[in-house]
């Protein structure tokens, strides 16, 4: 369910991703960020490690949307949801773990890039949490 669009690639409301680049271009991790367009970057960390990634502003980022995602855009790395209104399903999340593919927030993204298997990072509360319902 889109945030602020209806339409692929659910866009930002603001029109851009300046935060995201900001932060990214600020990160220790990250050595180089080249935008592709309809919210595709290319993303280098300092290590050589290079990761294709979707940002978009999707309300609810379910199974349908990862989708309609990977079926327009191919293999992706990482997926970030960038508004805090927004998330994604934890079905979902636990699916792109499962096919390394990182499925984040931009503030858990930050802290995914400073590990070697960026895909499986979980904050503590999000571990928590899955160990809870079973998912972990």
């Amino acid at each position: 369910m889109p945030a602020h669009s209806e339409a692929f690639p659910w866009p930002s409301y603001y029109g851009h991703f300046d935060f995201f680049e900001q932060r990214m271009r600020a990160h220790s991790r990250v050595r180089d960020l080249e935008a592709l367009g309809e919210g595709r970057y290319r993303l280098i960390k300092t290590d050589g490690t290079v990761l294709e990634a979707f940002i978009c502003e999707c309300y609810s980022y379910g199974a349908a949307e990862y989708l309609e995602t990977t079926t327009k855009l191919g293999k992706l790395d990482v997926i970030i949801i960038s508004s805090n209104w927004c998330g994604y399903s934890d079905d979902l999340k636990m699916q792109c773990r499962d096919e390394q593919v990182g499925l984040f927030s931009i503030r858990d993204f930050m802290a995914a890039l400073n590990r070697p298997d960026f895909w499986a990072y979980l904050s503590d509360w999000d571990e928590q949490r899955y160990k809870k319902r079973g998912l972990l």
